[in-house]
């Protein structure tokens, strides 16, 4: 079934920088996804196929996110790619969507937090994209569900600190909601929408797809972004700045480890 968005869905989506589309995926395809998740978590480490982070959780290291995953998974790959994801991404920016960047973010029990950020400054490529989340568990305030300031995303990057993320003092200024999800419900929200999620004190998961889209007529640029982000991981090696295992900005609150 094709998914539209609606004009007042489209007036949420321009007011506050996000919108939740409940029952996005349908049952069948919300179990199928739990199972496809279930799979890549269990995938080996490598070093030039998908590339896995671990952290240091109170129960031990587990699995903190896995992305790049989309040439090797098939139905992964057609999610993506075709239908009703793809195709609402583009409702949202008002032109065709291209696939730029693909993870998995496990948060299982005692799992770290993301500090408030904003997603543009780790795409350095890009200019006009727009992030969707899937819920494969239930997302709460306690488990580490997406808060949002909304609004803010009309005022492009905000106080930013040289993390790369919303500097705290500024942060603790803002009006921050939470938004709750079930597993199966969507969540598309601007790259510019301020946005934090608190560590999981659960004995539940949180795990999450998050699937980045460009505007398809600035390129195909998928590939160029994760070979930077690889180079740039690389480069920061055993440094002090532990929070650049993760991603290019330090918004991870966890502790990253290697793999046990």
């Amino acid at each position: 079934m094709t998914i539209t968005i609606h004009p007042e869905q489209l007036e949420i989506w321009e007011s506050t920088g996000y919108l939740k589309l409940p029952g996005f995926l349908t049952p069948v395809e919300t179990d199928n996804l739990r199972q496809w998740i279930e799979e890549i978590s269990e995938w080996p480490a490598s070093d030039n196929q998908w590339m896995h982070h671990f952290e240091q959780t109170p129960f031990g290291i587990k699995p903190a996110r896995t992305e790049y995953i989309l040439g090797y998974h098939t139905g992964i790959r057609k999610l993506l790619t075709e239908g009703n994801v793809i195709e609402s991404a583009g409702q949202l920016m008002g032109k065709p969507a291209i696939l730029y960047k693909e993870k998995i973010n496990y948060k299982y029990p005692g799992g770290g937090g993301y500090a408030p950020h904003q997603d543009a400054p780790a795409y350095e490529f890009i200019k006009n994209h727009i992030t969707c989340s899937i819920a494969v568990d239930a997302a709460t305030p306690e488990n580490g569900c997406l808060f949002f300031a909304p609004g803010l995303h009309q005022q492009g990057l905000l106080h930013l600190d040289e993390h790369g993320c919303i500097e705290p003092h500024f942060a603790l200024t803002l009006d921050w909601k939470p938004v709750s999800m079930q597993p199966g419900d969507a969540l598309f929200f601007s790259s510019y929408a301020p946005h934090k999620s608190p560590p999981n004190k659960t004995q539940q998961p949180r795990r999450t797809l998050y699937l980045t889209y460009n505007a398809a007529e600035e390129g195909d640029l998928r590939e160029e972004y994760y070979a930077d982000k690889r180079r740039s991981l690389a480069e920061v090696g055993q440094t002090s700045d532990e929070k650049l295992k993760i991603s290019k900005i330090g918004h991870f609150d966890g502790k990253p480890a290697e793999q046990s």
